[in-house]
Order: C-alpha cells, then structure tokens, then sequence
C-alpha cells in the first residue's frame, strides 16, 4: 500500500510540474499582501519616494562576480531583473548558409511570460514575478527560492531539490558568471513528458526568475537542456 501511496504522489508531483511547464497557468504569482488597506482605512499618498540605488553600488562589479544565493543581497533594492535570450536566432554557424531557428516563438513577453517550442516537441518557457514580499524570507534568497517553489509545486520538499547555474550575462550566448538556481525534474511517464523547472527569488531586487522545460522523454529533456541554457541567460541590472 505505501508503495502504491508512493507512486499516486509522484505522478501528482509530475502532473503538476508538466502543467507548470507546459500550461503554465501560473506565470502570474498573484500573492495577498498581509497588510492591504481597507476602504475605511486606506493608506496616505506617499511624499517621498526612496531611492533604490545605494550611493556606491557598483553594478559592474556585481554583474561580474557569481550570483550565488548569498551574493542576492549586492543587489539594488526593488530593481527588477531580467531574461535575455536568442532562441528565436538561427545557428551561428558561418562556414554554412544560416538555416531556420530551432526555437519556434510562441509567446512574447505575455503577461511577463516568453514561450518557445522546436520540432522535437520540447517546450521552453521562461517569466519574471515581482511584488512577492510574502515569499521572500529577508536576506535569505535560498529559503525565498525555496518558498517560490513550494507555492508554484505544493508537493516540493527541499531534498528533491538541486543547485543548477544557469549564465549571468546581459547578452544571452555570451561568455560571463553564473546564477544560481534551484532545479526540480520530473520524469517521463504515460502521458507525462519529462521536465524541468528552475527558480529563483532575488528578494532584494523583488524580483521571481522561473524557467521551465518540458521534452517527451528524458534522454531528450537531457540533451535539450544545456543547448537551452546556452541561448538564455539571466541579465544583470545596469544600476
């Protein structure tokens, strides 16, 4: 009976991935503010607005060094950050005349979301939240990534998780440092395609970073991953 309790848990838990990766109902993260005013009691017009940029940040030396979960904290606060891909773009191949993109468009910048197929039927998405203070655990980008995934994927647990880099650079294709996500895979089964979703929470910038991929089978959601990863990349924040 455990077993088969087993077996109804992980295929719930693929479900919900592949319906993350593939539907992606849940690109938009709409999470209540603990503390919204009421109609009778509504808040003041701000008279100040405070600068997000320290004096003395460096945004170069940032962007330079690897933003590990630790390193979220030598960000601006609440500058968001941003994708930057060249999936639509064909091989950079020069010795051949240019042949047609393997990525297919099939979502630009909806409602913050970016969507690509190719003819082996994978499926790319990535999409930026923000206004998540209730997920963000102050100065802890790893228990903040933690929270996004458990929201996003109840059935999570934090050992089912692993570390993942994904390219840190304004330029996606460039060479640069690396970011670090967490990742969670699921495998292929009946009906199920083989995916993977990665996050990350920049509490200090407030900002949600999320990719996802979905292929019919493992060996191809293998093979297809690092040639995503070299044509998508994380851009740092100019300021």
């Amino acid at each position: 009976m455990n077993q088969q309790r087993g077996s109804k848990l992980r295929a719930a838990s693929g479900m919900a991935v592949v319906a993350l990766a593939i539907a992606l109902t849940g690109c938009s993260i709409a999470v209540p503010s603990p503390s919204q005013p009421t109609a009778g009691n509504s808040a003041p017009p701000p008279t100040y607005a405070a600068p997000t940029v320290v004096a003395g940040h460096d945004a170069a030396k940032v962007a330079a060094a690897p933003m590990t979960f630790e390193a979220g904290n030598t960000l601006s606060d609440g500058v968001a950050v941003e994708f930057s891909d060249i999936l639509g773009q064909p091989p950079q191949d020069y010795s051949a005349t240019p042949g047609p993109p393997e990525w297919k468009i099939v979502k630009d910048k909806v409602a913050g979301q970016t969507q690509y197929t190719n003819d082996a039927g994978c499926q790319v998405a990535y999409w930026t939240t923000t206004h998540q203070g209730p997920l963000i655990t102050a100065g802890d980008d790893k228990t903040s990534t933690l929270n996004l995934l458990k929201y996003l994927i109840p059935s999570v647990i934090a050992e089912s998780l692993g570390e993942a880099k994904l390219p840190w650079v304004a330029e996606a294709g460039k060479a640069g440092a690396a970011i670090t996500f967490y990742s969670f895979t699921t495998k292929a089964g009946k009906d199920v395609m083989a995916s993977t979703v990665w996050a990350r929470m920049l509490g200090t910038a407030d900002t949600g970073l999320l990719v996802s991929l979905a292929c019919p089978t493992d060996a191809l959601l293998a093979s297809t991953t690092p040639k995503v990863m070299e044509k998508l990349s994380v851009a740092p924040p100019s300021s």
